[in-house]
């Protein structure tokens, strides 16, 4: 969806007569209706397996539902859909006078809306944009209200069906993982017990690690000193012997860097240390670790986690563009409202 933040202001149509000033646009805008409650999260519909892994990799053997579910929708809010009561003060178009669930899109996210606005709605909401709406605190939300559509009528979704989607969708995940606990809570035990029977060697070797790098460390800064010193001689001797220039870098350029396993070969030569011990270093520079340090890393912690697809639980229909102004109580104005009806597009702004 496009943005209007840098397109010039338009002046409101609506007038008090020649001698009064135009409207303001957060004048013209009307009442559409009050929030009800605070919001809801529903969950993505068929992301059980993914939830279920969730569950396993982030939460403590013997965790609470609770404490799991929160996990689950703390690891993947940007998956979960916003949905509100909406009070609605006037019938519109298709909409009755009342209570209802809607979908909630923030203003940050208006670049993921897909559906057609129509033009005079775009410009409505590209007007208050760059004016009433770069004000601090104002809140601009697109709604579609939770329904299905029969022919041209809504049927509205209640809050026990609300709740029984939302149930379900908890319920899927939450068998998925007591099927995966069963086999997988296991290994992750043995995999703690493993961590903490081999945090001792891991301490030493990890000791004994550090103090090999650095000598190793020192040693190619030495050989890389004598490698500069040399080029800086040749060049001081080109300089004396020669008229025309021969620069410290471009004899420095003309050797070969050092390379860390040349380092490590040289520095097993002069210290006449084993082949196993120049194995040893030479598995240490390029980053391998042994058998036993990687044991706790490669039980339970290999299966990889599946995108969410972030698709809706129930049909949306019948949007409309809102602004909640800042100390309104809840109170949110109307932009545009539009829907489809039999092939005929109705516009309220």
């Amino acid at each position: 969806m496009p943005t209007a933040l840098h397109r010039p202001s338009v002046t409101p149509s609506i007038t008090r007569g020649e001698n009064f000033e135009p409207f303001t646009l957060d004048q013209e805008l009307e009442p559409f209706g009050s929030w009800v409650g605070q919001p809801l999260l529903v969950p993505p519909k068929d992301s059980s397996d993914v939830f279920a892994e969730t569950m396993l990799r982030e939460t403590k053997p013997f965790a609470s539902e609770e404490q799991r579910w929160a996990t689950v929708v703390k690891k993947h809010r940007n998956d979960f859909t916003q949905v509100r009561e909406l009070n609605l003060f006037e019938a519109s178009i298709r909409l009755p006078k009342g209570r209802f669930f809607v979908t909630v899109t923030e203003q940050k996210d208006f670049d993921k809306i897909t559906d057609k606005i129509p033009a005079c709605v775009q410009t409505r909401l590209d007007e208050f944009l760059a004016g009433p709406g770069q004000e601090p605190g104002v809140k601009v939300y697109y709604l579609k209200p939770l329904c299905v559509e029969f022919g041209d009528e809504l049927i509205l979704t209640t809050p026990e069906d609300l709740s029984k989607a939302m149930a379900k969708v908890q319920a899927e995940a939450f068998a998925e993982y007591r099927r995966r606990a069963l086999y997988r809570r296991p290994l992750q035990a043995l995999s703690a017990f493993a961590d903490v029977w081999l945090a001792a060697p891991r301490a030493i070797l990890n000791l004994a690690v550090k103090r090999r790098t650095k000598v190793i460390d020192a040693y190619q800064a030495k050989l890389e000193f004598q490698r500069r010193k040399l080029a800086l001689e040749t060049a001081r001797t080109h300089r004396k012997l020669r008229t025309d220039g021969c620069t410290f870098n471009e004899v420095l350029g003309m050797t070969s860097p050092l390379d860390r396993t040349d380092v490590i070969e040289q520095y097993c030569l002069e210290q006449e240390l084993s082949r196993a011990k120049r194995d040893q270093l030479v598995m240490l520079a390029a980053g391998s670790i042994p058998w036993f340090v990687a044991l706790s890393l490669t039980t339970s912690y290999l299966a990889s986690v599946a995108v969410v697809t972030s698709t809706p639980p129930i049909v949306v229909c019948d949007p409309a563009f809102v602004a909640e102004m800042p100390g309104s109580n809840g109170v949110v104005l109307k932009i545009g409202h539009f829907d489809e009806v039999g092939g005929v597009t109705h516009i309220e702004i």
